[in-house]
């Protein structure tokens, strides 16, 4: 099969990333003969290893070969962001949220270089996110209202001013809601309803005695100096706009 071929075969499947083994079942080679034609291609530029057994075409999505690494995964915080237009800034950084694995990888591709930033959590919260095509190849987005939890629930990796903005530009406050409650993290709970009720819009349900009395500061990384709001329990420590 010549080089043209292969190419589209591996554009019409719609996976982001393939194994060395699911290679070879599309082109018909035994395993050992696919991957020494994979060393092949990818020294001719014409497929990337993304990791050791795993290739993609150069012109895959990013956000595509992010979320097809490990599986379940999905695309959240920053990049998510962005992709629903909510910020101004434009990161090379893509967190993708798992249950497998952390840490980092730079990924070469033709849209260019970005870096991969694994955020490894329990399995039980692997949800909220939903499935989108590019170039017909698959990934997984976090919905608005679930990258706005990812951004309380893992403070540090976008500032809180973005996931402000995220609430601001419309969510749905109830799915928001149920979202933070099923984190089972009472500040994720308190710093959403607050942000919900400050610069989002809708009624919130809250039952008595669903919070407790510990107040948590609004933005966990600055001193817990602020007024203090009784009603969410929340240090307000600075200020969203």
């Amino acid at each position: 099969m010549d080089r043209l071929s292969i190419v589209k075969r591996m554009e019409s499947h719609q996976m982001p990333i393939l194994t060395t083994q699911q290679f070879a079942a599309l082109v018909g080679l035994s395993v050992n003969s696919a991957s020494v034609l994979l060393s092949r291609l990818v020294k001719a530029g014409i497929v990337t290893r993304v990791l050791r057994g795993r290739y993609a075409l150069p012109s895959t999505n990013a956000l595509a070969v992010a979320t097809g690494i490990y599986v379940p995964s999905y695309v959240s915080l920053w990049a998510a962001y962005e992709h629903y237009g909510t910020t101004t800034q434009s990161p090379r950084v893509i967190d993708v949220i798992n249950p497998v694995h952390s840490g980092s990888l730079r990924l070469h591709l033709e849209d260019g270089q970005c870096v991969l930033r694994f955020v490894k959590t329990d399995s039980r919260l692997i949800y909220g996110f939903k499935k989108e095509y590019f170039g017909g190849k698959v990934a997984f987005i976090a919905e608005k209202e679930r990258a706005v939890v990812d951004g309380l629930l893992f403070p540090g990796y976008v500032p809180l001013d973005e996931v402000a903005s995220a609430i601001e530009s419309g969510v749905d406050s109830r799915k928001a809601l149920e979202y933070a409650r099923r984190t089972g993290r009472q500040a994720v709970v308190k710093r959403m309803a607050y942000l919900l009720t400050e610069v989002g819009t809708g009624e919130l349900s809250i039952e008595p005695g669903e919070l407790s009395d510990t107040y948590v500061p609004l933005d966990p990384a600055l001193p817990r100096r602020g007024r203090h709001d009784s009603k969410w329990r929340v240090i307000v420590n600075t200020v969203v706009e």
